[in-house]
Order: structure tokens, then C-alpha cells, then sequence
């Protein structure tokens, strides 16, 4: 378990450094449109933006390696062409996971790639109508998922096409978790 206490303490660094910038543009843009705040969506919206920080924790930034000398583009091109931390058979990670991974490894890779994008499939449908269906919801946390790993390619992190798929069913039990509210309170 401290292996996902250190995650979350991580995460929850990097969402209190942000929250009070948030509040500060939040007000200013209300202040500026001349709108009221509705407590409840502005308190989803501060949790959505909280959320994105701590994905972008765990995600992009953290410890990078790249040989001196070498720009970014430049170890990416490596990186491709030799293959290193880059996985793109569908399946692979998970099964290496089940079969040799310890119990804090399982939990952080495979459930928490499910898990951290929970939100990603609840949040924006109910904050905005236009996501409210499954076929926008699910290439939005499809999409933000590919984007993560190709940045990752960059930044010197794994790449995995397990990730891709463990963070889209994520999104998915997002979106039904917010099918099950009820119309009226949406």
C-alpha cells in the first residue's frame, strides 16, 4: 500500500499547488462574464480541474532520463527505433503483470490505469451536454489516453498500449457511473 499512498501523495501535492491558482482564474473569469456561481457545478468544475492536475502528475511529469547531448526529439527517435520501454502488442503488460508482477505492482498498473481515468468518463458528462453520450465520451478519454503516451515517448517514460486500453475501460465505468444518476439530478 505505500506504493499507492506515495502516488497519491503525489498527486494530491501537485492538486493543492493548483488549486489556489485555479480559484483565482475561476473568480476573474466569472468577475469578468458577470456570472453567478452555482455552487455545485462550480464545485465539479474545481474537482475536474484538481483531477486533470493529478493525472498530469502521474502521467508527465516525474523523473525523466535522457543520455546527455541528446534533444528530446532526437531520444524519442531512439527510443522508437530500439524499441526501449515501448510496448505495442495489446495484452502483453497485463499478462506479464498477472504472472509476475508483485501485488503493489498489479494494483498501481493495472487498476490504478483503470481507475485514474474514472473520472475522466464521469465528470465531463456531467458537467456538459455535449458529452453526455458515449460516442463522445469515449473517444475523449481514448484520445486523452493516446496523447499521454505519445507525450511519454518524449519524456522518457514507458509507452504501452495496455495503458491506452486499461484508461479507455476507465473512462467507460466513468460514463456509467453517470448513467446510473438519475435525468433529475444531472
Amino acid at each position: 500500500m505505500s506504493a499507492v499512498t506515495q502516488h497519491l501523495g503525489s498527486m494530491g501535492g501537485v492538486m493543492l499547488l493548483g488549486l489556489p491558482l485555479w480559484l483565482l482564474l475561476r473568480t476573474l473569469w466569472l468577475l469578468h462574464k458577470q456570472q453567478s456561481p452555482r455552487w455545485g457545478r462550480e464545485l465539479l468544475l474545481a474537482g475536474f480541474v484538481l483531477f486533470l492536475l493529478g493525472l498530469a502528475s502521474q502521467t508527465l511529469i516525474g523523473p525523466r532520463w535522457r543520455p546527455e547531448g541528446m534533444d528530446v526529439l532526437d531520444y524519442a527517435h531512439y527510443r522508437w527505433q530500439q524499441g526501449w520501454g515501448i510496448n505495442l502488442t495489446p495484452g502483453a503488460t497485463v499478462r506479464a503483470m498477472l504472472e509476475k508482477g508483485g501485488r503493489s505492482q498489479k494494483l498501481i498498473n493495472l487498476a490504478g490505469n483503470v481507475l485514474i481515468f474514472v473520472p475522466l468518463g464521469f465528470l465531463p458528462p456531467l458537467l456538459w451536454k455535449k458529452w453526455r453520450h458515449l460516442w463522445a465520451t469515449l473517444p475523449l478519454c481514448a484520445g486523452v489516453s493516446l496523447l499521454i503516451e505519445f507525450l511519454q515517448l518524449f519524456l522518457g517514460r514507458s509507452v504501452d498500449v495496455d495503458d491506452l486500453i486499461l484508461n479507455t475501460l476507465g473512462g467507460l465505468m466513468g460514463y456509467i457511473l453517470f448513467c446510473l444518476i438519475p435525468k433529475k439530478w444531472r
